[in-house]
């Protein structure tokens, strides 16, 4: 997927801002604390992607786009 980190930072950013919309006394992050939690987004996406490629791995007995043929 192109652009996944534009879509994360999006996500992160529209949240921070739900949260100041229900309570504007919230202390405002620093951009270091904002990118600190794009960064952690970034990877646990990369964690999940990279155990459910294994788990994936392990099931599949055929290669992508070939699963009815026979070699």
């Amino acid at each position: 997927m192109k652009g996944w980190k534009t879509v994360s930072f999006n996500v992160i950013m529209a949240i921070i801002a739900a949260v100041y919309a229900l309570n504007p006394d919230a202390e405002k992050p620093s951009p270091e604390q904002v990118q600190g939690g794009v960064d952690a987004v970034e990877v646990g996406f990369a964690a999940v992607m990279t155990v459910g490629n294994i788990i994936l791995r392990a099931i599949t007995t055929s290669p992508i786009f070939n699963k009815g043929t026979t070699q």
